[in-house]
């Protein structure tokens, strides 16, 4: 009897054993379980990727690797962040609405976590901010001309770039608006006070076409009283409202190559002294991309290996061919044409401002140091962006040619047109250059007889 028991007992005490290691080795297996989940989903987390696309490839690049190169180019820069502040200031004899709509994730925009593309124009010109943002994907200084009545029109277009096109979230994250207009051509009704009452502006997405499309120029405000554009003063605004350390100071109707910011950022972590050169007693520097121009036709190359078949079939021309040629072609532009391609941004060579090139008006990418625009120049009078290349190849500045990132122009050739109206500012604006700038730049930053206007 004490035998059976005892056999009784003994498979009991086997069932609870094993139902206790099972019960055990589930919990066991589900904590391994839990802390491998855990740390994926930290790893995911920490290695969060911003995908995009150039080409139908994909450049990623790992959250912590963006904040330990952005880290390294503040301390290293000794830039500081500053959100973006809406002002309403007196900019000479100009109003100006500063930030009046700022770009939702440029408002935060850390000094080196991107690089501002700044630019400016009248409403006419926001045909282009489309195809700038997607290309660019980050902040923009958008600084228009709105005189008189041209303000309504002005906000009606904003409003409809930021709410009625395909890509408007990306105007709205990115894209800073600054209006500006001449203190004795004011707006014909009280402007917006603050963003809100700018962001409340009523848009129709229904309209048969954009405010800024088809535009009758010789109806609008500027036309009607026969006012130059003063390109400069734009230039200016949105360089000044720039709160990253780079710019990239553009015409509105040049679009960038695809992932150049990224690109800019991993060259200048990879070598800082490159993009700091003050800090090694080298020469100033700015960071030039060559720049091309497309038949009507044809379609927008996102990479040099689209670009260099367009370029090889004449469907692509160096930028201004028909125009002025020697303005816009980079040194060594034939060995960059048939350089072979990488990934990896790279100065190509190192240009100044002489000889062959005295004449060169270079878009690049800058730390914002260089002289300002002259703002007394206009865009009829020509010379608008020669004259601030003049001032600093007095300084001596080195031209660091990009390879393979470049620009085009939006599609159309340029050719010379002797009966423009432009025409008979020209003359007036070359004699007031050489009677007037050249002296003054001869005392602010010395004289150089390898440097031309």
């Amino acid at each position: 009897m004490r035998n059976k028991m005892d056999v009784k007992i003994l498979k009991r005490f086997t069932f609870l054993y094993r139902r206790n290691f099972e019960i055990f080795l589930l919990i066991f297996t589900m904590s391994i379980a839990c802390i491998l989940l855990t740390h994926h989903v930290r790893s995911a987390i920490k290695n969060v990727r911003y995908d995009r696309q150039l080409r139908g490839e994909s450049i990623t690049v790992s959250m912590d690797k963006r904040q330990i190169r952005n880290d390294r180019l503040k301390s290293m820069l000794h830039c500081f962040d500053r959100p973006l502040q809406m002002e309403q200031l007196q900019y000479g004899h100009y109003w100006l609405l500063k930030n009046l709509i700022r770009g939702r994730r440029s408002i935060y925009m850390g000094c080196t976590e991107s690089i501002t593309y700044t630019t400016n124009g009248d409403y006419t010109f926001l045909d282009n901010i489309e195809m700038v943002v997607t290309r660019w994907m980050g902040p923009v200084s958008l600084a228009l001309f709105a005189p008189g009545y041209d303000f309504n029109a002005t906000m009606d277009s904003i409003q409809y770039a930021r709410h009625c096109l395909p890509e408007s979230g990306l105007i709205r994250d990115y894209v800073t608006f600054h209006i500006y207009f001449p203190n004795d051509h004011m707006p014909p009704e009280r402007v917006p006070l603050t963003e809100e009452e700018a962001l409340e502006w009523p848009y129709d997405c229904q309209l048969a076409e954009a405010p800024y499309e088809n535009v009758d120029r010789s109806n609008m405000y500027k036309t009607k009283k026969n006012l130059t554009y003063p390109i400069n003063v734009g230039r200016n605004i949105a360089r000044r409202a720039a709160n990253t350390h780079f710019i990239f100071a553009c015409d509105i109707e040049l679009y960038p190559s695809r992932g150049l910011i990224e690109q800019f950022l991993d060259m200048a972590y990879d070598n800082v002294t490159l993009v700091a050169p003050s800090r090694e007693g080298k020469a100033m520097r700015v960071f030039v991309l060559p720049v091309f121009e497309l038949k009507k036709d044809a379609a927008i190359p996102d990479s040099k290996k689209e670009l260099v078949p367009m370029l090889r079939a004449k469907k692509a021309i160096p930028f201004h061919y028909y125009v002025c040629k020697s303005c816009h072609v980079v040194p060594q532009q034939e060995h960059w044409v048939n350089a072979t391609f990488s990934d990896k941004l790279s100065v190509f060579t190192v240009g100044k401002r002489h000889k062959k090139y005295v004449y060169w008006e270079p878009f690049y990418i800058s730390d914002n140091h260089e002289p300002l625009f002259d703002e007394r120049v206009t865009w009829e009078g020509q010379s608008n962006k020669r004259i601030q290349n003049y001032a600093m190849c007095l300084l001596d500045y080195e031209y660091h040619i990009l390879h393979p990132a470049f620009l085009v122009h939006s599609p159309g050739i340029k050719k010379y047109n002797p009966k423009s109206e432009r025409q008979q500012y020209v003359g007036p604006m070359n004699k007031f250059i050489a009677q007037k700038i050249k002296p003054e730049y001869a005392v602010l930053y010395g004289t150089n007889k390898e440097c031309r206007v």
